[in-house]
C-alpha cells in the first residue's frame, strides 16, 4: 500500500488481485479512506498544520499489472513466522512508554508459564 498525503489517494499493490473482488476491496478499503485523513487531523503537531488537512475521504486503485506472488514466498513465511511474530513482539514492546520500567522488575513468580 502506497499513501499520497498530497494527492490523498491510496495504491493497493495487490500481487494476488483473484483473492478479492473489486468490491470485496471496496469494503476493506474504505476504513483507511477515512482513517488516514482523520490520523492527519488528529495527528498534526499545530493548529496551521491542522487546518491544511481535511476530513475528506481519500481515493484509491489497486493496479491490474503486478506480477503475481510466488508460491516460494508464501513458504518462506510459513517456515519463518514464529521468528517474524517473536521479532514483531519485541520490536513493539521496546516502543512502548516506559518500556524500561518493566525489563528489570523480577518475574520468578510468572517465569516458565509459557514453556512448552
Amino acid at each position: 500500500m502506497w499513501i499520497s498525503i498530497l494527492k490523498r489517494h491510496i495504491i493497493v499493490f495487490d500481487s494476488i488481485c483473484s483473492s478479492i473482488s473489486p468490491e470485496e476491496l471496496d469494503v476493506v478499503m474504505e476504513p483507511f479512506l477515512y482513517m488516514v485523513p482523520y490520523l492527519l487531523v488528529e495527528c498534526a503537531s499545530s493548529d496551521e498544520q491542522r487546518v491544511q488537512y481535511s476530513l475528506e475521504p481519500f481515493t484509491y486503485e489497486r493496479p491490474t499489472n503486478i506480477p503475481p506472488a510466488k508460491a516460494v514466498k508464501k513458504d518462506f513465511a510459513k517456515t519463518n513466522e514464529k521468528s517474524v511474530r517473536d521479532k514483531m513482539a519485541v520490536d513493539t514492546f521496546q516502543e512502548l512508554p516506559n518500556v524500561h520500567e518493566f525489563e528489570n522488575k523480577d518475574m520468578d513468580d510468572i517465569l516458565g508459564t509459557y514453556d512448552d
